[in-house]
Formats: structure tokens, sequence, C-alpha cells
């Protein structure tokens, strides 16, 4: 009788095993069926493992040579369409962004409940960009400036201390301590006095924790079995990163000093800041407006804004209402906030300045255009800084060649949609390959030359504008892209109208910089060792 309860055991578990690998095998074909190219999947672990044997970026470069420009592949279970295609990218990112209006999982993890804008789909995920884009307009980021510039003198105080020892210094930490603290002053009011002990700060130690957790064995299997990602995936990536981090969870340290820093606005209303959290309290309980149109961040919002406040009064425009951001959704997007706009700027900054090591002609022209701007290195302002059209363009040309973050533009297919003879499957991951676009001879000519002058405006081209995409691109780009470029103008003005930058090491001419590479970021490999000589 055991026996044969053991055999019925055996023979249940037999079938239901063939099952899953009959369904896993259904579901791994989906490509193939679509008629679309890309590297063979594993039926256990689709092709993740090869993303985290090799690097993702690595496996987009090879994969592009060998499939085309658009290519199917699993991230883990999840099916992604990696697509440089100019013209079907214009369709999912602007033209049909109603179909391709959320985000799929990032990194097999997915908390709905969490609030932050990453995270949250549909018509909320709308109402809460639109009542967030407007602290980003220029005029907004114009009453931020002289706090901005408050806190980069902090930075460079810290510049000066090095400088007196003579001899080089890793400035990549110099940046670190400089970018969380300007959003924490300046986006969520609060002086955790990161720059003043940046060995000691706790929050800084916490957001490094975050984005230094290497892509484990864990993550990769997070990824593979979307049952387990569905039921519990927050809590068990959570537990995951507390593993790889010795016991501790970043996440949680970030979140408990956002809802001490939420707690402490609250507890003093009369004091009240002109910043993004402040905005964010304010539209708590109270009615925002929802409107697709306004939601790219930068001037098109502010033009539209106006436009809006216009039609009020005109009896036009009419406008929907939905309800505030809840407490939950405010400290879920001030940790966004903060991590954000700490690695994508540090980052930014730290190729930059490699650049103008390695370039020395480069950080001269530069130089002269921030010394006639600032009035030899006197007055720093906004708009004079908004008009130096090589600075510009420089900046842009580096993070073309060096985007911080170069796959974190997803797009969740709502509906199948049909491009030519492209089929775009219901429920696939389209993913914009930054990479691949910034390198695109057709858009940019000569794309490994490093070109300072690229995007002047007598040499940018209407393709330049859309393919380039650090920042991502159209109604769910990056809503703190102008926030960053300011912060590192006049980090950049402060700098180098009081100091020469240099490093015997750094090879000169050499524009192939070293990367360490994680699953959607990379960054500087080596130590960023400067020398900083009076002007």
């Amino acid at each position: 009788m055991e026996c044969s309860y053991f055999a019925l055991v055996l023979t249940v578990l037999a079938l239901a095993f063939a099952y899953f690998l009959r369904k896993r095998r259904e579901h791994f074909s989906l490509f193939e069926r679509a008629g679309i190219e890309g590297p063979p999947p594993s039926v256990i672990w689709g092709n993740i493992w090869e993303i985290y044997t090799k690097s993702h970026k690595t496996c987009q470069k090879e994969w592009h040579e060998k499939y085309g420009p658009v290519v199917g592949y699993f991230f883990g279970y999840q099916p992604t369409l990696l697509i440089s295609d100019g013209e079907i990218l214009k369709n999912v990112l602007f033209k049909d962004f109603h179909n391709f209006a959320d985000r799929g999982a990032l990194m097999g993890r997915v908390d709905r409940n969490f609030g932050a804008l990453t995270e949250l789909r549909g018509q909320r995920w709308k109402e809460v960009r639109s009542t967030l884009t407007p602290s980003f307009t220029s005029s907004k980021l114009k009453q931020l400036c002289p706090e901005v510039i408050h806190i980069v003198d902090d930075f460079m105080e810290n510049v000066d201390a090095a400088h007196v020892n003579g001899k080089e210094f890793d400035m990549y930490e110099l940046y670190k301590g400089l970018t969380l603290d300007t959003i924490c002053r300046s986006a969520l009011g609060v002086d955790f006095e990161i720059q003043k002990n940046i060995a000691e700060s706790r929050i800084l130690h916490a957001i490094k924790a975050l984005f230094n957790s290497p892509m484990n064995y864990l993550t990769v299997a997070l990824a593979c079995f979307h049952d387990i990602r569905r039921i519990g995936g927050s809590m068990v990536s959570r537990i995951f990163l507390r593993l790889g981090n010795k016991g501790r969870d970043p996440v949680n340290e970030l979140l408990v000093r956002c809802e001490e820093v939420v707690k402490l606005r609250r507890s003093n209303p009369e004091n009240r800041r002109v910043d993004l959290l402040q905005l964010m309290i304010d539209a708590q309980g109270s009615e925002s407006n929802a409107d697709i149109s306004a939601l790219i961040a930068g001037d098109d919002a502010e033009r539209h804004q106006a436009q809006q406040e216009k039609g009020k009064t005109l009896g036009q425009c009419p406008i929907s209402k939905s309800k505030g951001l809840t407490d939950k959704e405010i400290t879920a997007n001030a940790f966004l906030v903060l991590a954000a706009g700490y690695e994508t700027t540090s980052s930014s900054l730290a190729f930059i300045t490699r650049v103008l090591l390695r370039f020395p002609e480069v950080q001269e022209r530069l130089r002269e255009e921030l010394l006639e701007a600032t009035n030899g290195g006197q007055v720093f302002e906004f708009e004079k800084l908004q008009k130096c059209r090589f600075m510009e363009s420089f900046i842009q040309e580096v993070l073309r060649m060096y985007p911080p973050i170069h796959s974190f533009t997803s797009r969740y297919a709502n509906e199948q949609k049909i491009y030519g003879d492209l089929t775009v499957p219901q429920g696939v991951d389209v993913l914009a390959s930054t990479i691949a676009l910034h390198y695109n001879e057709e858009v940019f000519p000569n794309p490994w030359e490093f070109q300072p002058t690229r995007f002047l405006p007598e040499n940018k081209s209407v393709a330049m504008s859309w393919a380039w995409q650090p920042f991502g691109a159209g109604p769910r780009n990056c809503i703190g892209m102008r926030f960053a470029q300011m912060e590192i103008k006049i980090t950049l003005a402060k700098l180098l109208t009081k100091y020469r930058l240099s490093c015997d090491s750094e090879p000169k001419g050499d524009i192939q910089i070293p990367t360490m590479d994680r699953p959607a970021l990379q960054q500087i490999r080596d130590p960023l060792m400067v020398k900083t000589t009076f002007i």
C-alpha cells in the first residue's frame, strides 16, 4: 500500500513537472512564433544567465550585431524586445504612448503599491506625474538655483581642502557627497551635513550600498520565476538585498530617512519652502491636473501650464481632476528622487571630469566660455549658464558616449501593435537600446569619435534630438533631467573658473574609458584621481 502511495506521488510530481516544462517551452517560444530573431532562451533561465555572466551592455551589443535592430530575448521570464530602430521607437515612446505608458518589472522586482513614479501604472501614474512635473520647469529651477550654488560652494570647500595637500585625490567621492547633499537640501529641504562628513555619513553609506549591490544568483532566480515575483517580489528582493549587504537593508534605511523628512516638514507647517517635497505635501488631499500632454519634463510643461491657467479664465482647455498624493506616495517619491538624483548625476560628473582630464584643450575652451559667462568666476546666474552653448554640447556628447543609465527606457505593451513586418505582442517589455541609438552612424556620424561640438545648434539635427536618450524619452522620461543638468553646469562653472584639473596617469586624447557595468547602469571603473592647480 505504501509503495502504491509513493508511486502515485511520484506520478503526480512527474506529470506536474512535465506540464511545467510544456508551459515554459510554450512561453519561451513566443518570439520564435512571432518571427522575431534573438538569442535562444533556456527553458529555466531565459537569457538572463548570459546577461549575468557578460553584462547587459555587452549582450545588447553582441545581439544587435548578430540579429539586427530588433532583438527578442527573455529577461528571466519576462519577454523583452530590444529595439534600436528609430522609427519603431518614435511610435512606442511618443505616437502610441497610450499603449506603452507603463513600465515593466525592473530587474524582476515589482511593487505596484510602492507609489514611486517608476512603479505606478495607468491613470494613477499620470496623476502623480502631472503633480510633480511643475517642480522641474525653468521657472522653478531658477528659484532653486541660488540654493544649489550654495551647496556647490560647500563642495568647493572640500576641493579647496584637498588642493592644500598638493596631491591627487579621488574627485568621484566628493561628487557622490555633492549630488546626494544637493537632492536632500534643495529638493527635500533637509540638511544631513553630508559634505561636512562624507566618510561617516550614514545616508550616503546606505545609498552607496543600494547601488553597489551586485546582481547575484538570487536576483537571477527571482527574475526567472514570475509566480514568486508576483506573489512576493518586493519582499523577496528586499531579503536578497539584505543578504548581499551583510544584513543591512539600504532601501529600508533610506525609506526611514524619507519618512522622517516628511514628518519634520509636517510638524513645522509654517516652515514652507520652494522645493519638491512642499509641492507633494500641498497636493495631498487636493485635486491635481492629469493631462498627458503636460507630462514631458521641461519648458513644454511650463508653456502648457501657462496655457491651462489662461484656459481657466477663458473657459477653454478642460482640466480633468484627480486626488492628490498619499503619504505612501510622498515617501516613495522622496526615496526615488534621492536614489535617482544621486546616481545619475554623480556618474555623469565622473565621466565628464575624466574626459576633461584626457582632453585638456577641451577643458581650456570650456573654461574660457565659463569665465566669460560668470564675469571671471564672480557671478553665477541661471540664465547665463543656460546660454553656454559649448558646455551644453560638450555635456551632451559625453553623455551620448557614456550614458550612466543605458537599459532603463522600457515600456510595457498593453495591447498588440503592428509596425510594418514587426508584431509587438501584448505583454512584452519594449526596451530602447540606448547604447545602440547613441552609436548609430546614420544619426551620429563617426559615433566612436569624441566631438564636443557635435550638439551645437548649427550641427544638431532633428534625429539627434530624439536619439539622444541618457534620460529616456517621451512623457515617461526622467522627470529630474533638467535639475540634473543645472547641477552639473553649476558644478563645472564653479570648479573650472577656479582650478585647472589634471592627472598624469590619464591617457591624453583617449576617449575609451573603462567602465563598471551593472544591469542597467554604467560607472567609471577606476578611481577619479585629480590634481588641482589655480588658473
